[in-house]
């Protein structure tokens, strides 16, 4: 099967050439009763690609933190779906939906997922048509969403052929790259460090200086979300 087909075309071959080939072609019309029943009525996220096989052995995932699947809601065409199994492939930037009873995932087609949550993560689908300035299109979690300005975190998770020592089993390495952004008038602001923070949010730098001193704020790589939205609430409270 090309990698392509739906998920419905992959249930339709099973019942129609494996062990229920007998079925006359007359009777298609339980098949799909059967599939839409099966699937909970959730058949329309059903039609993407089959997610892609990463047959090279790697260190790593190319998941956003593992390939366990989280419970999940959905924005996808203009409907709500709640309680679905999801996961988002951090390397293809795709989500990917999983239908317990067949062990099996489809990626949801792009352009028709609007935002959605892994847990209590929550993310949203940028594109330039709606967003101008938005530095790549994709999908973006939601750190901070306020009035006056908002935190995304961007998760990428690259693809390298391994050259450590440490590494000689594996022919490649997922490694991880997280970029944060302050969204203001619509405007994306790369931030980093203390300083790219407070240039962004400058008429209240006294203000986050003390904040940042007073609870011993950190700009490490394991301390920036924490920091940075910290410091997101604090400018958004009114004086």
């Amino acid at each position: 099967m090309a990698r392509t087909c739906s998920f419905f075309v992959i249930l339709f071959f099973f019942f129609f050439t494996g062990p229920y080939k007998s079925i006359q072609a007359q009777d298609h019309t339980s098949v799909i009763r059967y599939y839409m029943e099966q699937s909970s009525g959730f058949s329309p996220l059903f039609n993407g690609k089959l997610p892609p096989q990463y047959l090279m052995r790697h260190k790593g995932t190319y998941y956003l933190e593992s390939d366990t699947f989280y419970r999940g809601t959905l924005e996808y065409n203009g409907k709500r779906y709640i309680d679905l199994s999801l996961n988002l492939n951090a390397h293809s930037d795709e989500l990917y939906i999983r239908m317990p009873q067949y062990n099996s995932s489809s990626v949801l087609l792009k352009d028709h997922v609007e935002s959605f949550t892994l847990d209590q993560m929550e993310f949203v689908h940028l594109v330039k048509e709606k967003w101008p300035g938005v530095p790549q299109e994709g999908y973006y979690q939601i750190l901070f969403s306020g009035k006056k300005i908002s935190v995304l975190k961007r998760t990428l998770k690259r693809m390298n052929a391994s050259t450590s020592v440490n590494e000689i089993n594996f022919s490649h390495v997922f490694e991880e790259e997280i970029y944060y952004y302050i969204v203001q008038n619509g405007i994306f602001h790369p931030v980093k460090r203390r300083s790219s923070l407070l240039k962004v949010l400058g008429d209240k730098r006294k203000k986050l200086n003390r904040h940042i001193r007073k609870h011993k704020l950190g700009f490490g790589k394991d301390k920036r979300e924490a920091t940075f939205t910290s410091c997101a609430a604090v400018y958004e409270k009114e004086e």
